[in-house]
């Protein structure tokens, strides 16, 4: 993650209060890594907020989850259909993954379905920011 994230620029997230904690966790159990994933932290770019005090639509139902503004704001992009279709079920196939009690045709098979998530969720801010920038007026 460390060398793929590189040293400079922000990185977009969504919800950064739970992505923050999530890394804190990571370099609890990778001390090794502690400053390297502090810097991370301090780059994150929580695009939550804005969408919350700048952005409604009928379609988000109320909710400014990421799986209730997306579909709305980029029709085309959902997470229906996928194995993994929203954090609870990443959590639940990530605890699978690691508890060592499944065989390793389906351990493999969750790597997959977590990966594909995450790739969704790369592309979803992705594609929402483009088009939060679309539609801006500034």
């Amino acid at each position: 993650m460390c060398e793929a994230l590189h040293e400079e620029g922000s990185i977009v997230v969504y919800n950064g209060q739970f992505e923050s904690q999530r890394l804190w966790e990571l370099a609890t159990w990778l001390p090794d890594y502690l400053e390297r994933i502090r810097a991370i932290q301090r780059r994150l770019w929580d695009l939550l907020p804005v969408v919350r005090n700048h952005v409604y639509h009928p379609e988000f139902g109320g909710s400014f989850s990421l799986k209730a503004v997306l579909p709305a704001l980029v029709s085309e992009m959902t997470y229906e259909g996928m194995e993994v279709p929203n954090g609870q079920a990443a959590g639940v196939a990530w605890e699978a993954m690691i508890g060592g009690s499944i065989g390793e045709a389906e351990r493999q098979a969750k790597r997959k379905a977590l990966l594909d998530y995450c790739g969704q969720d790369t592309l979803a801010l992705v594609r929402l920011l483009e088009e939060l920038r679309r539609r801006s007026t500034i």
